[in-house]
């Protein structure tokens, strides 16, 4: 590490946080960081989703790092969201959370990751023989943040590209949708809805407080819907820990206006559900579902193109289908972004995902 970066890292103090009590009492300012951190907070570094990830799935133990400013009266620069399990060291959030990664200040990436760094490399030898940190997106700190001096800390240390997220670029207004999104693929969208609106009345309804609980179970059952047309059972949300998450998750994501939450009826009858989530800059499309009784209508892609319409009144200038390569991510225009992978380790083999 540069002098430049051990002055920078010096100046933070990195206070670990080992159980949920202590996470709970750090939301306020866990929420303050969130929302004035425009490049690194999406939903997934919110404590709306993160706490609720803990409480649905408890893997480990917590070893979550709070970076606070010296200088700036202890402020929350950054926040690194860890735990250990089986002598692993990893991100809470995994495998259902689709960008992984530091929580941080604009400016302040780099000399959060080496300041968690250095305090990760301090606890090798008590709890871990491998840190193993996945789904980072492009431009997170601790992808290229060097190891401390106590490099020996790692006998091995390899960066591996992830499964990609396609991601739709969104203009600055509606009537330039069709600079991004295929021809055919609007074409198809008009034609849909004509047919939609030929047959009864129409209409879209976004969550609220009061009709939440309703939509998430709507969400469940056509979810649950589609997969069994196939022969499988449940999908996703049908591990009830997953549940757990998104029905703790929702509420909170829905009070800081980062739900994005909204059914497609025809004729009062709920034939398609949205469910993602936004930030200041982006819309996620997370998980839907739709009437198989209806798929001649196509209304899982009616609802999906109202919340790109939806997507650019707000403002947003991307919407991210998130991981996976699904063919109709790429009709709409989306193009591959990449995930990756860093691995520190002791030598010891690294123990199951």
């Amino acid at each position: 590490m540069s002098p430049e970066r051990r002055r920078d890292a010096a100046a933070l103090a990195v206070e670990e946080l080992s159980d949920l009590p202590a996470l709970d009492a750090l939301a306020p300012e866990w929420w303050k960081l969130w929302r004035g951190a425009a490049s690194a907070a999406t939903p997934f570094q919110s404590p709306a989703w993160l706490l609720a990830w803990w409480r649905a799935f408890a893997p480990g133990e917590i070893m979550t790092l709070a970076v606070r400013d010296r200088a700036n009266g202890g402020a929350l620069a950054g926040l690194a969201p860890l735990y250990v399990s089986g002598r692993t060291v990893r991100l809470i959030g995994v495998g259902v959370s689709d960008y992984l990664g530091l929580l941080y200040r604009d400016g302040d990436g780099s000399r959060v990751a080496a300041a968690v760094l250095e305090h990760i490399a301090d606890r090798r030898s008590a709890c871990w023989d491998v840190c193993d940190l996945f789904d980072l997106g492009p431009g997170e700190p601790l992808l290229d943040a060097p190891l401390p001096a106590t490099a020996a800390m790692c006998r091995d240390e390899r960066h591996e590209s992830g499964e990609p997220c396609p991601v739709l670029r969104l203009p600055a207004r509606l009537d330039d949708l069709g600079a991004h999104v295929p021809t055919r693929m609007l074409e198809k969208l008009r034609y849909y809805r004509r047919r939609l609106g030929r047959e009864g009345d129409v209409r879209i309804e976004r969550a609220t407080r009061e009709n939440l609980p309703r939509l998430m179970d709507t969400l469940l059952s056509l979810h649950g819907a589609r997969w069994a047309e196939r022969g499988e059972a449940g999908g996703v949300l049908a591990d009830p820990r997953v549940r757990r998450l998104h029905d703790a998750a929702a509420p909170a994501l829905l009070d800081a206006d980062a739900l994005r939450l909204s059914a497609l009826s025809l004729d009062g009858r709920t034939i398609a559900v949205f469910y993602g989530f936004a930030d200041r800059r982006r819309t996620y499309y997370y998980l839907g579902g739709f009437d198989p009784a209806f798929a001649r209508f196509s209304p899982g892609a009616v609802i999906v193109g109202h919340a790109i319409e939806e997507a650019v009144r707000e403002g947003a200038a991307e919407f991210h289908f998130l991981r996976g390569r699904e063919p109709y991510k790429y009709a709409w225009g989306a193009e591959d972004r990449p995930s990756f992978r860093r691995v520190l380790s002791q030598g010891a083999a690294i123990d199951g995902e």
